[in-house]
């Protein structure tokens, strides 16, 4: 294990989307952003570049040597060795996929379905890191200094001239869904039916969208960046393979010793019109269906973070509130509590996979989910995110996401299923979600979900 040393600068200059999404591609870095202030008005972007420590499902590599390990281990001696409370920047970016749920639980519960496109696991230790907070020309870029020899890169060009994108019109072919229409309506109403049998009392049910893209990575990440209000965004190369996430949901944040967890659950499209706009909040509100689902996910988040909390102070401090995007609105909650732990290993496995986009109870719901879907999901629906020199982290949960390999696309789209469920709905549901990513790819012939997709 190594001790590592960072040296910190200033700078005040202007750095352009344009060249972070070229720096992130050829340093194969990665790029967690926010495209407003919300609420607080203190979010920050940070970028990560030229990756010397990586951290896969079972090993660890680095100057071209790699040894197995235990890699929640190996995160949480390399935290340890490491930790610096007055350092409050990333020392490790990565991420869970949703698939890494079989690591967590006792072998024996699932099927274990992954997706194998993306490891499991995957963590960095970057050279350099760039965060950048929102409108500020602000800037401070941390080097870290390593106890072995590797590759170093120039950061000059990140900071030149604004490198130029030519987006021209080209097309996304759809090849298909994972499941069709008809099947989403079946697993649907399937879901109902282990719900009346007592089974579970909501399983997140999702589908796979795949094509094939004339676009480049850097190209799709620029026109999703720009797609909507997005709080929690990932542009990241790992492998030669591209993440892209349009996330506005937090699974956990950790700061001060105080763990808060923010579930989304209740979706309502949005109008161009105010008055249609007014109604629909009011309706999602006041669902019945939409807050018992609500409801239901808050305490079963509160109950996971309670294993890793200080008795009694777990408190659900924000129910409902209305998250707003460019084509949908969100119920959300917030759930907070004093941690007890800070080791990774103990976080993820209390609260791993987020309850949001898996169900409740968890491991029935999982299980339920396996059958139904029938494939593994990958990243999606795992969490991505940082984990700083003072032990604060911050983690989203990857929905909104595309993954781009050799020109071929894919994406899912999910929701909560209750026993107040409408199959009809809840497929349409799925297409709305999908809206911003089907518009910003420019993806043609969406067969049977056409009708949906009309202003």
């Amino acid at each position: 294990m190594w001790e590592i040393n960072t040296e910190i600068k200033q700078i005040n200059t202007k750095i352009y989307l344009e060249n972070i999404l070229t720096a992130v591609d050829k340093y194969n870095g990665v790029f967690l952003f926010t495209t407003d202030d919300f609420e607080s008005g203190n979010h920050k972007n940070i970028i990560g570049l030229n990756p010397i420590i990586n951290i896969n499902n079972s090993a660890i590599s680095y100057s071209n040597k790699s040894l197995s390990a235990n890699p929640l281990q190996i995160i949480d001696d390399i935290i340890n060795l490491n930790k610096d409370d007055k350092l409050n920047f990333p020392l490790l970016i990565g991420y869970l996929s949703y698939d890494y749920k079989n690591e967590v639980e006792e072998k024996g519960l699932y099927k274990n379905l992954k997706s194998d496109i993306f490891p499991d696991l995957y963590f960095s230790i970057y050279e350099y890191y760039i965060i950048i907070p929102n409108n500020s020309e602000n800037i401070k870029i941390v080097q870290l200094h390593f106890p072995f020899s590797h590759k170093k890169i120039d950061l000059n060009p990140l900071f030149k001239t604004k490198i130029k994108i030519n987006i021209q019109n080209k097309v996304t072919s759809y090849i298909s869904s994972s499941l069709s229409k008809n099947e989403f309506i079946k697993n649907v109403n399937q879901i109902k039916n282990y719900i009346k049998k007592g089974d579970i009392y909501q399983a997140n049910l999702t589908r796979e969208i795949t094509g094939k893209t004339e676009y480049s990575p850097i190209e799709i990440a620029y026109k999703l960046y720009h797609s909507n209000s997005i709080e929690f965004g990932v542009f990241a190369k790992i492998e030669n393979k591209y993440l892209i996430s349009t996330s506005p949901e937090r699974f956990f944040k950790i700061s001060n010793n105080k763990i808060t967890t923010s579930p989304i659950k209740g979706t309502i499209f949005k109008s161009k019109n105010d008055d249609v706009n007014k109604k629909n909040i009011n309706e999602l509100l006041n669902s019945k269906k939409e807050l018992a689902e609500l409801s239901m996910i808050v305490d079963l988040l509160r109950n996971d973070i309670n294993k890793i909390c200080t008795t009694n102070s777990v408190n659900v401090i924000k129910f409902p509130e209305i998250k707003e995007l460019i084509n949908v609105y969100h119920l959300y909650s917030d759930i907070e509590g004093q941690l007890s732990t800070k080791k990774f290993k103990d976080i993820v496995k209390a609260l791993f996979p987020g309850g949001s986009i898996s169900g409740c109870p968890k491991i029935r719901a999982c299980q339920i989910i396996e059958e139904l879907e029938k494939q593994g999901r990958g990243p999606y629906t795992g969490s991505y995110g940082y984990i700083n020199f003072n032990q604060d982290m911050d983690f989203n949960i990857l929905i909104r996401t595309l993954f781009y390999h050799n020109k071929n696309i894919s994406f899912n789209v999910g929701g909560g299923i209750t026993l107040l469920s409408n199959a009809v709905d809840e497929y349409e549901e799925t297409i709305f979600k999908a809206k911003n990513i089907y518009s910003a790819i420019n993806m043609e012939q969406i067969y049977d979900e056409t009708y949906c997709l009309k202003d």
